[in-house]
């Protein structure tokens, strides 16, 4: 069986189509088509059914996937691990949250320890497909409602309430949720989702926000402006706060958790790539503990 075709078989249909695998790995529509209809005689079985909308694996084509990804990436590791000299190479397909400025740094730092790994990275709020957008490790808030993905929690982050002196002198500052809830409220606000409320022990607080947003830095602009009071993480205010142009509000109560997992598919073998970027994630965040 050809090797090479069975992995750009593996590319379209991780791609979805024929023209997205082309301009993914650089080899021409033509070859695509050519080398998978060689391999379809071969095996003397349609994998692939074509349409205007792109292609979709058969059923039989899906259980050749699904067999064969896993032995071509266990082919390909030990491959760069015979080959590769003095470090890891290739490339890594990351997905991170937007404005989560953290891991700029954390990347900044992997790349120098392994600087023959590229690094493409996919910001969005969108939960990315692991499998159909050919991610590799994703970076997710939250709790995680999948049983298709393999979760490792690097931390907790830690959110704080804040308002510039400005705001503060002209409108007072709030000994509780429900005095904080009076003051105007910058928050954040994706096109489908929306949450106003805050907690603290058995105080719950519904409040309306005086502008929302799904930016970071426009929230952060507000505060900074005496516009709004605002609820980010701890690391986004931290500048803010050591300088004064924002200060802490409500420092007694309890602030907001939220887990950061690192995940990848469960479909998928972790590559030598994938395991370095978790162990250094790992090693890094500890740092910061």
């Amino acid at each position: 069986m050809d090797f090479n075709a069975t992995k750009l078989f593996i590319a379209v249909v991780n791609a979805g189509s024929f023209s997205a695998a082309s301009e993914r790995i650089s080899v021409p529509i033509a070859t695509l088509s050519r080398k998978i209809n060689e391999l379809e005689q071969e095996l003397k079985v349609q994998l692939l059914e074509r349409s205007r909308q792109g292609v979709k694996p058969t059923y039989k084509g899906q259980q050749f996937f699904e067999q064969a990804r896993l032995g071509v990436e266990l082919l390909e590791d030990a491959h760069k691990s015979v080959t590769a000299t003095h470090s890891l190479q290739g490339k890594l397909r990351l997905s991170i949250p937007p404005n989560f400025s953290l891991w700029w740094d954390l990347l900044i730092e992997f790349q120098q320890r392994y600087p023959d790994i590229t690094v493409f990275c996919h910001s969005s709020e969108r939960v990315v497909d692991l499998f159909g957008d050919s991610i590799d490790v994703a970076l997710r808030f939250g709790d995680l409602h999948s049983d298709d993905v393999i979760a490792k929690l690097l931390m907790n982050l830690e959110t704080v309430f804040v308002a510039s002196p400005k705001l503060l002198a002209d409108r007072g500052t709030p000994e509780t949720l429900t005095e904080m809830a009076q003051l105007p409220v910058a928050a954040w606000e994706s096109l489908n989702y929306g949450f106003f409320e805050w907690a603290s022990g058995a105080e719950k607080v519904k409040y309306t926000p005086f502008f929302s947003t799904n930016h970071l830095q426009a929230i952060i602009h507000y505060a900074l402006n005496g516009k709004a009071v605002a609820q980010l993480l701890d690391f986004s205010a931290r500048p803010w706060l050591e300088s004064g142009e924002l200060i802490q509000l409500l420092p007694g109560i309890a602030t907001q958790k939220i887990p950061l997992h690192l995940v990848y598919s469960r479909q998928k073998h972790p590559s030598a790539l994938v395991r370095a970027y978790i162990d250094f994630c790992t090693e890094w965040i500890g740092k910061l503990a």
